[in-house]
């Protein structure tokens, strides 16, 4: 049976059965003395989702009851069968033909609401989750599915809102109960600004003016670097108490100048490579045997990604940020050690593939719980070659199932960074295009979930030309990208729309 007949017929059971003390009212006496005339009889409209009475227009026999300024909706009985028609915006229309004079003078109808339900998923028709779905005063999220399902639904515009996706309206037309969307990933061309220049003025200006008058739509500040240092004048304690802080600059005034030029900022956050809080805390670091902190060959030390402990320093700067005004927060160094004499490294946890990828995981769960909610995108910076490896590397980095936590992926492409032989090439740095497209195809084929691609691009050794064609190619294939410079010495030559 359709859902409305079944929806009538329950209703109209409970009017006709009335006669017999039923319709949500007690029984009670129904004779009413000849000399008061035809007499009335109460009518309300519930919600059948909570019981709640809601406005609703009521018409008898082809005519609106209407309702007195203070008083309530009531009909007469001229004791001969009443067609009843109930409607209320967000609630399944009824129709009913009451015969009797109700008991105790009162008649409810129950409206079944509206339900909208539906899926959401991405470009590629992978479920996202997270999706603040909208429509008028109707409100959900969708769940892992991707699916959500507003109740008392009106006809209007669906509002589609995630963070690092397009946000997007749909029109619906209040006759279908099922629409299907699909969102799109929020494409971001951006470079990298260092705490140096941000604290020069002219400089930090300069690179704005620069995104603001080519291709790029974003910038990446540094917020906590390689070594730890946090380079602004956080309200964190632990910062202070570690002797972290080093402020080059005013965050709220880097928020505020990247607003005037209507880009995306994106704040990165160096993770478990951290001299300062290794020192301080070194029951949650990477040591040796003899209880000294592990360190790389380039001197740094470590935080243990298998300590939980380690996690909420990092989460707490990047709460922080978010709460100040950046869309999204990049994690980087979110992997095991690199760099060093791994050997000699001793973590709270065994360390295999399963426990180091179950502990970065862990961080970025842990880190998307606390960002998400405020409307920050999360994202990590992972090794190049784990997109075209069949294993982790050391690291703790799988894109498939970081790809199901993290909204975007950000591996570092840098041919200088591949040896002699790779792909057959001599100098892959020669052939930088395929180099990064091979990488990437080979990533996208390990990712299982919601999160998408957007490469770090290198800015040295390579021409302006390779530069050019290297963002092209990542473009055409569908992926923003991030360019990387230690000094942030960009030429606006190697630049889209310049």
């Amino acid at each position: 049976m359709p859902r409305l007949a079944l929806i009538a017929s329950t209703l109209t059971a409970l009017v006709l059965s009335s006669c017999a003390g039923s319709l949500g009212v007690q029984p009670g006496d129904a004779v009413v003395p000849p000399e008061m005339g035809d007499p009335t009889f109460e009518v309300v409209v519930l919600a059948a989702d909570d019981l709640g009475e809601i406005e609703a227009t009521v018409v008898a026999d082809g005519e609106r009851v209407a309702r007195p300024p203070d008083g309530d909706l009531t009909v007469v009985w001229h004791k001969t069968p009443i067609e009843f028609e109930v409607s209320a915006e967000g609630f399944q229309p009824f129709a009913l033909t009451l015969d009797h004079y109700p008991d105790r003078g009162r008649v409810e109808f129950r409206l079944e609401p509206v339900v909208l339900q539906g899926r959401i998923v991405s470009h590629t028709g992978r479920a996202l989750p997270g999706v603040a779905v909208t429509l008028g005063e109707a409100r959900d999220t969708t769940d892992n599915e991707g699916r959500y399902a507003l109740a008392r639904a009106v006809p209007g515009t669906i509002t589609l809102s995630r963070p690092a996706w397009e946000s997007i309206e749909f029109l619906w037309n209040g006759v279908d109960d099922r629409y299907d969307m699909s969102m799109s990933p929020r494409i971001i061309r951006a470079i990298r600004i260092t705490p140096e220049d941000v604290l020069d003025g002219d400089r930090w200006n300069a690179l704005l003016v620069l995104a603001d008058t080519t291709g790029l739509n974003a910038v990446v500040v540094d917020l906590k670097t390689e070594d730890g240092t946090v380079v602004y004048s956080t309200e964190v304690a632990a910062a202070s108490a570690i002797g972290a802080v080093s402020a080059y600059f005013d965050v709220t005034e880097v928020v505020a100048d990247v607003r005037r030029y209507d880009l995306y900022l994106i704040g990165r956050i160096g993770v478990f490579q951290d001299n300062f809080l290794a020192a301080a805390e070194p029951d949650h670091a990477v040591v040796t045997a003899d209880g000294s902190l592990w360190r790389s060959r380039n001197g740094f030390a470590w935080l243990d990604p298998s300590d939980p402990v380690s996690f909420e320093y990092s989460v707490a700067l990047a709460e922080e940020a978010c709460k100040l005004g950046f869309d999204e927060i990049q994690f980087d160094y979110v992997s095991y050690p690199l760099g060093g004499d791994i050997s000699t490294a001793i973590f709270d946890g065994a360390y295999n593939q399963e426990v180091r990828v179950a502990s970065i995981n862990a961080f970025l769960t842990r880190a998307y719980s606390v960002l998400h909610p405020l409307g920050c995108a999360v994202s990590a910076t992972l090794l190049g070659i784990v997109l075209e490896s069949s294993a982790d590397e050391g690291v703790g980095q799988r894109p498939g199932s970081m790809s199901r936590i993290v909204d975007v992926l950000s591996a570092t492409l840098y041919t200088t960074n591949y040896l002699s032989g790779w792909m057959g090439f001599e100098n892959p740095n020669d052939h930088a295009v395929e180099v990064v497209e091979t990488a990437l195809r080979g990533g996208e084929g390990k990712l299982d979930g919601h999160g998408y691609l957007r490469p770090w691009l290198q800015t040295w050794t390579i021409s302006e030309a390779d530069q050019r064609a290297v963002q092209s190619g990542v473009t055409e294939g569908g992926m923003g990208w991030m360019l990387w410079s230690n000094n942030a010495n960009y030429s606006a030559r190697t630049l889209p729309g310049s």
